[in-house]
């Protein structure tokens, strides 16, 4: 790799025929279950918070999720490069499931976000693992021609998700929103079992265990400085957030073993991948877990009225992420996120201006709509910029790296619009506000158009 153009690694995890399209297949049904479990506990929220009590943990249902998924992803990048693809596939497949499981039995809210937790660790050892796979089956001009292949199957989670979750709780349980997770994994690890070979592996390289433990320290530290409480205590976290985020700072430059390696750090495609993935899961994740309960407390809709109403959002980002790679090709990330970002911002505000005027549904779906229109080139090509650029035996820290900022914004993005419950204008309105800073961001730092390096002709 170097600063000049994008290198796209040999494909050499499966050739192209019945092996190569199993394990696509069970890529895609791995993608599918994940973007399921994102989105149809959205939808079930309000009804599950209401039976077993504790409405004031209702951001840390998301919250706990996200944030243990960033601790797995941060922990299974180098994993993958050391250990292998398929070990931490099964390894987090089973974590995954194990506590959707325990999930769908929970008796209490606080129960029911510890088994988030658990959960929260298999989806964060299993998302990005799945997009290193699906990286290793196909290079970058390969991956422009089926991109919509791997958008439409993340698509149709996400938009099939709300609608099963309010189904399920109007119909059946709010129980089987996490229970439906079990045997869909089971067939997608026994798909990848059976066609998927990892490439050659560098056994050498070294795990950092105290860069992971540093970071989600600060990151949980955060999470608990945005929570309600007494104003003594939340100063204490902040401050001990910025302390142990000092701390990881020192750490990473004397480790020999980073979270990021430094020659990528320098990259600018990869430090717009990471302005691109706060930004982008802080904006899905928030609307994700306010625009239902804005639905159900404000408008007084179903459960699958609620989840309908992420539809728009959800089929704007598929649609979006369909022509993505190709403006990544033709302009670079500056085109892609930029712009992308701009778009989404402009969507997420007219929903904030929809929700304070009373505009009615129609016109805040009209703003989930564009909003979801922007997301979805800009947050799929501040991943699949950065990971193309990066050789193979760093294509999984990389992709880590990138998924932990998406969860990691997520995470503090619901936490802190959680300060204004109640008043969704404003949290809209917020997070419109913070959707174009970042996008001022990238059309200032995101490299333009990029030519293949000469190895990839």
């Amino acid at each position: 790799m170097d600063g000049s153009g994008i290198t796209a690694e040999p494909m050499v995890s499966a050739r192209p025929g019945v092996a190569r399209r199993t394990a696509t297949g069970a890529v895609l049904l791995a993608l599918v279950v994940s973007a399921f479990e994102g989105t149809v506990v959205t939808s079930a929220m309000p009804t599950i918070t209401r039976e077993l009590g504790g409405q004031h943990l209702y951001s840390w249902v998301f919250s706990a999720f996200l944030f243990a998924s960033t601790v797995g992803v941060l922990v299974s990048g180098k994993l993958a490069d050391r250990l292998g693809r398929k070990p931490v596939f099964f390894s987090g497949m089973g974590l995954f499931l194990v506590g959707s499981a325990l999930c769908g039995l929970a008796d209490s809210v606080p129960g029911l976000i510890a088994f988030r937790v658990i959960q929260g660790l298999g989806a964060g050892a299993l998302q990005p693992t799945t997009l290193t796979i699906s990286a290793d089956l196909y290079t970058l001009r390969e991956r422009a021609a089926v991109q919509g292949l791997f958008t439409g199957a993340w698509g149709a989670g996400n938009v099939v998700g709300p609608l099963i979750g309010g189904w399920l709780v109007m119909h059946a349980s709010w129980r089987w929103v996490f229970l439906v997770n079990v045997p869909v994994g089971l067939f997608a690890a026994a798909l990848l079992y059976l066609s998927y070979r990892d490439p050659p592996r560098r056994p050498e390289v070294r795990m950092d265990r105290w860069g992971p433990v540093l970071a989600g320290s600060s990151a949980a530290l955060l999470l608990f400085s945005l929570e309600p409480g007494a104003a003594s205590l939340r100063w204490a976290c902040a401050l001990a957030a910025v302390g142990a985020g000092w701390l990881l700072v020192w750490q990473q430059r004397t480790t020999v073993s980073p979270l990021l390696p430094a020659e990528l750090l320098r990259d600018r495609a990869v430090l717009s991948g990471i302005v691109g993935g706060i930004a982008g899961g802080s904006l899905l994740y928030s609307m994700a877990a306010w625009v239902p309960l804005w639905m159900t407390e404000q408008g007084g809709h179903t459960p699958l009225a609620a989840g309908l109403a992420l539809l728009p959002m959800l089929l704007g980002w598929s649609v979006g992420s369909t022509f993505g790679v190709k403006l990544l090709v033709r302009g670079g990330m500056r085109l892609s996120a930029g712009v992308g970002f701009a778009v989404a911002a402009l969507g997420a505000g007219w929903l904030s201006f929809a929700a304070a005027r009373g505009w009615g549904v129609p016109a805040a779906l009209v703003g989930l709509a564009v909003l979801g229109l922007g997301l979805g080139p800009a947050a799929s090509t501040s991943l699949i910029g950065p990971q193309s650029r990066a050789p193979w035996h760093h294509r999984g820290i990389v992709t880590s790296a990138l998924y932990a900022t998406r969860l990691l914004g997520g995470s503090l993005a619901v936490a802190l619009l959680a300060l204004a419950s109640g008043h969704f204008a404003l949290q809209f309105g917020i997070a419109a506000g913070l959707t174009a800073v970042a996008a001022l961001g990238l059309a200032l730092l995101a490299p333009g158009r990029t030519e293949p390096a000469a190895s990839e002709a």
